[in-house]
């Protein structure tokens, strides 16, 4: 080889295998991954150039996102279908008329102090939410109990290891039941610069709800708040679609001296949400009839989604 040649990636891949000497099996493995980095650079500068002389417009990235295996149950905006069962459904009353939530928020049996204080700080982000022990009462009986008081939910947090691992949402009287995988929570004290709660009515931001399911989803979610928010209270309730994966922030925005400039100030808590099953009616883990129930096939294609 002509001293500094630059090597030919083919060559150096074909004698990879036949190479003993660990050193220098690492020096032609750091040599090939140099010229593959080399090379992609010096493409990227030509087709760069060559668009430049053309006029063409640069190629969007691919993502995940833009790869998305299309669904039939996309929602698009004009939908008159759409509109109308959702001018009927459970959560209609909270958008035309304005109906305001009442929630209880409990957990598991035998909870951790840890869980208990989570639930409790996801309970005060929500208007019109109150915690209540579990003690030894059944499911069953919390809803009957909620229905019969006219609670509109119940918000019901399971725990493994002592992190909040599930989250039931029943909606009342009559369903839908939603569960969800809990993950990535993080505590208002572990939030650096975190906020404080000023008790008014957030705005809401739904983002990303895109099919029939996913725009069910994201009712169910926001049903969960007062759709009046009060904007003097500059609190920001973000619940954001991506990939399937719910992701949950607690904002507050804050006006510079100059009153120009705005910084936003995270109030937490924050947690990320994955639908396991939604459930037409009140919950009932035997002879339920389910909207969607989450199998581990389902995601053999990764750029399938379902919300």
């Amino acid at each position: 080889m002509v001293k500094n040649q630059a090597p030919n990636t083919n060559f150096i891949k074909s004698i990879l295998p036949t190479i003993k000497n660990k050193t220098r099996k690492v020096q032609l493995m750091l040599r090939l991954k140099y010229e593959l980095k080399k090379q992609q650079k010096e493409g990227r500068e030509k087709r760069k150039k060559q668009r430049e002389k053309t006029g063409e417009a640069p190629l969007a990235p691919k993502t995940i996102e833009s790869m998305r295996v299309p669904e039939d149950s996309f929602v698009t905006s004009d939908n008159e279908e759409v509109k109308n069962d959702e001018n009927i459904d459970e959560f209609a009353s909270y958008y035309k008329e304005g109906v305001l939530p009442k929630i209880i928020v409990t957990t598991k049996r035998r909870p951790s102090e840890q869980l208990i204080k989570f639930a409790k700080e996801v309970q005060g982000i929500m208007p019109n939410a109150e915690y209540y022990d579990r003690r030894t009462y059944d499911m069953k009986e919390i809803c009957e109990y909620a229905s019969n008081r006219e609670y509109t939910d119940v918000l019901v947090f399971n725990e493994k290891n002592k992190e909040p691992e599930g989250l039931w949402i029943i909606h009342l009287p009559e369903g839908p039941t939603a569960h969800f995988r809990v993950s990535n929570t993080w505590k208002r004290r572990e939030i650096p610069n975190h906020g404080t709660p000023t008790g008014y009515y957030p705005e809401l931001i739904m983002k990303n709800f895109d099919t029939r399911l996913g725009q069910r989803i994201g009712r169910m979610l926001a049903s969960l708040f007062p759709q009046k928010p009060e904007f003097r209270g500059r609190n920001v309730v973000t619940m954001k679609n991506q990939r399937d994966f719910i992701f949950f922030r607690h904002h507050r925005y804050l006006f510079k001296e100059d009153g120009k400039k705005v910084i936003l100030q995270e109030v937490g808590p924050r947690l990320t949400l994955k639908l396991r099953s939604l459930q037409s009616g009140i919950f009932n883990t035997e002879s339920g009839e389910y909207e969607f129930l989450y199998q581990p096939n389902m995601q053999v294609n990764r750029k399938k989604f379902f919300l």
